[in-house]
């Protein structure tokens, strides 16, 4: 007889009790069980806010951070309170999106935002003025009028510090990135 096909039932018995497992049941509803804190999630949280920041996310707040100048931002991404040099600021954009992101995260992952004592970024930023055959190529053509021209660019780098802390451990991250940014042009 062939087991294969499940002609045998005895030898189908003896090899489902050989291979199979049945956990114990919870006291506890399914959806009531918490997850806890895990660090590798919070280091790759800590991660991302810097890269994220460096990115294309910082497009929208690229005009008021150039008027702002070179200097250190500051966001507190559990208030979304920001500062520029120690002075207190609307919220840029970028704040926001980190913020909602973070939030978002912690969500997906059962991570009560709670759960965190301190959220937040630190970016030293400093501009310079570069010739445009100095320009790096980053893929992105934001030097370039409509016309083709190229306009005056601005060498912003950019040195970004991170920190997730619970009441347990602290999560902290560094990344340094230099992008050329077109000057602002000024309307009239």
């Amino acid at each position: 007889m062939s087991t294969f096909s499940g002609e045998d039932p005895a030898a189908r018995a003896r090899f489902h009790a050989r291979y199979s497992y049945a956990a114990p049941l919870s006291s506890q509803p399914l959806g009531s069980l918490k997850k806890p804190m895990r660090r590798k999630r919070l280091q790759h949280v800590a991660d991302t806010i810097c890269h994220m920041f460096c990115g294309w996310r910082l497009d929208a707040s690229r005009q008021l951070l150039i008027e702002l100048g070179s200097g250190t931002i500051e966001i507190d991404l559990l208030s979304g309170d920001c500062s520029f040099n120690g002075t207190a600021i609307p919220q840029v954009s970028v704040a926001a999106d980190l913020r909602n992101w973070l939030r978002g995260d912690l969500n997906a992952n059962d991570i009560p935002l709670e759960g965190l004592t301190r959220a937040s970024l630190r970016a030293d930023l400093q501009f310079s003025s570069i010739a445009t055959s100095d320009q790096i190529d980053n893929g992105r053509s934001l030097g370039k009028t409509p016309e083709g021209r190229i306009n005056s660019m601005l060498r912003c780098t950019i040195l970004c510090d991170s920190e997730i802390a619970t009441d347990e451990a602290a999560y902290r991250s560094r990344h340094r990135q230099v992008d050329d940014w077109p000057k602002a042009v000024k309307a009239a």
